[in-house]
């Protein structure tokens, strides 16, 4: 499954796989950046993008005591472990810049020295449109009208090419659906735009921590690493910048002091921001430190009130192997937004691992008939029906998986369609399992293991 974080093999972080059946962490969940934030319905829950390199920038070191004000002021209690929604006015107005220091140019001859550049030409009509498609594009995200929205956001990106906007609103529509090639580009083309923007280097650092098949694995962690340390410098009091710089050192291999101190100055920094909590006690719990980790948990579910924070917590949970508890988390989410597809997604993860398979489907049919990518939910699906022995729909499932699957995501659909093909194996049907392994081997070329099962099912 996909890239394991080291952790002693659980699901890399998350259900993420949520993301894949056997994930890692780092939360998927669908309003993770940004989107609407539904009320909970009881009273007692808790309120709660390509970086410029410099040349090799240092380790920063964790900010364990003084708290300043945050110069981006991006907290977790707003926003729960996501970037806001998309503002209107100027995106930079309210940014204070460093002052430049220009060298001194060598005298040139009047006639030699460039006209300065003509001011841009204001266009209040296109700027009126710009911030109305901008507005648009949030209220269709908030309604799950992904198509809606990205039109919105497109219409938006084509008047004004500069402005980071609508390309950062991209970005987060395309991380509700787990479109992670085209939220990472979308992210990479904002954070051009707006280099010194610390959400957007949250974001795309976010992005680069899911968990995919691909044989770079480590450096996109090493990046992500990086994009969070230079958000941290640009604000230094961004609790949401510390948790996401603790996630991937964690799925980096590092379980150290480093990466604890981490997601604690991420809770020092805002003590009501949930997924650090989380985060922090599947950690503890990968060191050994089982009381606290249980703290720590517990502290999470607390504050876990809102639908975003709520999905977290069950996210980090799944990583965890802790299904049971996060099934309650998860049936207040989808109680709450009942057309969240990750939330539904995860749910339905969650009851197949317990074996309540009946429900279990029904919540995966019903994230497949909200979200803009049938990739995972049929992905789970499959798994759920080789759980019942149901060999031929799972395969059926996989064959509506294929019509979503991106280039990242080849090889974790070549390892499902390998697993269905042992299962037609396993039942004597040889014809069905060649075919299966065929389309194993179309997805996944290199797949040492098919080389010996294709001319044994021929057999």
């Amino acid at each position: 499954m996909a890239g394991v974080i080291k952790v002693s093999v659980f699901f890399a972080l998350i259900a993420l796989l949520t993301l894949c059946v056997s994930a890692q962490d780092l939360g998927s969940s669908n309003d993770l950046f940004g989107g609407k934030k539904t009320k909970p319905k009881t009273t007692t829950a808790t309120p709660q993008p390509t970086l410029k390199r410099k040349t090799a920038t240092p380790k920063a070191k964790i900010y364990k005591t003084p708290i300043v004000k945050p110069k981006e002021n991006i907290t977790a209690s707003k926003f729960s472990k996501k970037p806001p929604r998309i503002p209107k006015g100027k995106p930079n107005s309210a940014r204070k810049t460093e002052p430049e220091t220009i060298a001194a140019l060598p005298a040139k001859p009047i006639a030699d020295v460039a006209k300065p550049p003509t001011p841009p030409v204001s266009n209040p009509a296109a700027d009126e449109l710009f911030e109305q498609l901008i507005v648009d594009g949030n209220i269709a995200r908030d309604d799950r009208n992904y198509p809606a929205a990205e039109t919105a956001y497109q219409r938006a990106k084509n008047l004004k090419p500069k402005d980071a906007r609508a390309v950062y609103g991209l970005g987060n529509l395309y991380t509700d659906q787990q479109r992670w090639e085209e939220a990472e580009h979308a992210y990479r083309s904002a954070l051009q735009i707006d280099p010194s923007s610390a959400i957007i280097n949250v974001a795309l650092s976010y992005v680069l921590s899911q968990p995919i098949m691909v044989p770079n694995l480590s450096d996109r962690y090493d990046e992500a690493e990086r994009l969070a340390r230079h958000a941290i410098e640009l604000a230094p009091s961004n609790a949401l910048a510390f948790d996401q710089l603790g996630v991937a050192m964690e799925l980096g291999g590092n379980i150290s002091e480093e990466t604890e101190n981490a997601f604690r100055n991420a809770i020092r920094l805002d003590s009501s921001f949930t997924p650090a909590y989380a985060h922090l006690g599947r950690l503890l719990n990968r060191q050994g430190r089982a009381k606290e980790s249980a703290a720590a948990y517990e502290n999470a579910v607390k504050r876990s009130g809102e639908v975003p924070t709520l999905i977290l917590v069950a996210e980090v949970m799944h990583s965890d192997q802790r299904y049971a508890e996060s099934e309650p988390l998860l049936r207040k989410a989808v109680d709450d937004d009942p057309k969240n597809p990750v939330g539904l997604m995860l749910l339905g993860k969650a009851l197949t691992t317990l074996g309540n398979y009946d429900e279990a489907e029904k919540f995966l049919q019903r994230s497949l008939a909200v979200s803009g990518n049938g990739f995972m939910p049929n992905a789970l699906l499959a798994n759920l029906y080789l759980r019942q022995g149901k060999v031929e729909l799972a395969e059926n499932a996989l064959m509506q998986a294929l019509r979503f699957v991106s280039a990242n995501e080849k090889r974790n659909l070549s390892t499902r369609f390998e697993a269905v093909g042992d299962g037609y194996s396993k039942a004597g049907n040889a014809t069905a399992a060649e075919r299966v392994y065929k389309q194993a081997a179309a997805l996944d070329p290199e797949r040492e293991s098919l080389a010996a099962k294709l001319p044994k099912s021929k057999k």
